[in-house]
C-alpha cells in the first residue's frame, strides 16, 4: 500500500498532528526519577503501543537500559501488543540489523498509556530519522468501552454523522462519541461548492471494547476518498 503521508507536505502534517493533543513527539519530555535512582540522566516508564498505516520491519527498542534491542511488531489493522519501556529519555527507536537510529519520540507526563503513530519522516526535513512518530492518549480514562475515537489526519474537512448524531471533524484528534456496540460513519467533504462522500461505515463492537478510526489522506493526490484504518480493542484497565 502507497504510504497515505506522502501527499501532505511537513508543515501541514505538523499542524493536524499538534492540535487536539496529537503532537509530534520531538521535544519537551518531563521526565519522572525512578525509585533507586541516584545520579546519570533522568529515566522514565512507559507503557506504549504502536502503529503504522504501513508496517514497518525496521524498528526495535531496548525496553530498559543494557537490554538488547526488541523489535516492535506492527499490524496492518490493529495496535501492537503494549510494552513497557524504563530508560532515559527521548526513547530512540533503532534499525535492529544495524543499530541505526531510526526515530525518537518523547511522550508529555501527563499521558500513561500513549499510542505512537510512526510515520515516514518528511522528505523536505532533511532528518537523518526514517520516522516522524506522534503520540495520542490512548488511556481507558479518555476512550473507554463502547467509545469511538476519529482522527482526522485525511486533510479535508470532514463533517457527517455517527449513527444519528451530527460531527463535524476538526484535523487531529476529535472527542470520544458514545456508539454502545454499533456505530454507522457517514463523513463528506465539500469541493467547488459541491459535497462528496468522504467515507461511509460502520462500527461493531462486542462488550468491552472500543474503536479508534484513523482516517488518512486519499490514496491519489487530489482525491476526497479517504483512506481509513479501525482500530478495535479493550482498553488497559484503569489503575
Amino acid at each position: 500500500m502507497a504510504d497515505a503521508f506522502r501527499h501532505l507536505n511537513g508543515s501541514t502534517r505538523r499542524r493536524f498532528l499538534h492540535r487536539c493533543g496529537l503532537g509530534l513527539a520531538a521535544l519537551g519530555l518531563g521526565a519522572r526519577t525512578l525509585p533507586g535512582q541516584t545520579g546519570g540522566p533522568p529515566l522514565v516508564t512507559v507503557r506504549f503501543s504502536a502503529f503504522s498505516v504501513r508496517p514497518p520491519s525496521d524498528v526495535a527498542l531496548a525496553l530498559r537500559p543494557g537490554a538488547a534491542p526488541q523489535k516492535i511488531v506492527f499490524h496492518p489493522n490493529a495496535r501492537s501488543v503494549r510494552l513497557e519501556y524504563r530508560g532515559p529519555v527521548p526513547l530512540r527507536f533503532v534499525d535492529p540489523a544495524g543499530g541505526a537510529v531510526v526515530a525518537e519520540v518523547s511522550v508529555p507526563p501527563e499521558i500513561k498509556d500513549p499510542l505512537l503513530l510512526f510515520m515516514p519522516a518528511d522528505p523536505k526535513a532533511k532528518s537523518a530519522l526514517r520516522y516522524q512518530v506522534a503520540v495520542l492518549d490512548d488511556s481507558a480514562a479518555r476512550h473507554g468501552p463502547g467509545g469511538l475515537v476519529i482522527v482526522n489526519l485525511s486533510g479535508l474537512a470532514l463533517a457527517g454523522t455517527v449513527n444519528t448524531e451530527e460531527v463535524t471533524l476538526r484535523p487531529g484528534l476529535n472527542p470520544p462519541l458514545a456508539i454502545g456496540t454499533t456505530g454507522k460513519v457517514v463523513l463528506r467533504t465539500t469541493f467547488k461548492e459541491r459535497s462528496y462522500q468522504s467515507y461511509a461505515g460502520t462500527v461493531a463492537l462486542k462488550r468491552g471494547e472500543r474503536a479508534l478510526l484513523l482516517l488518512f489522506p486519499p490514496f491519489n493526490p487530489g482525491g476526497l476518498e479517504v483512506q481509513p484504518r479501525l482500530l478495535v480493542d479493550q482498553p488497559a484497565r484503569l489503575p
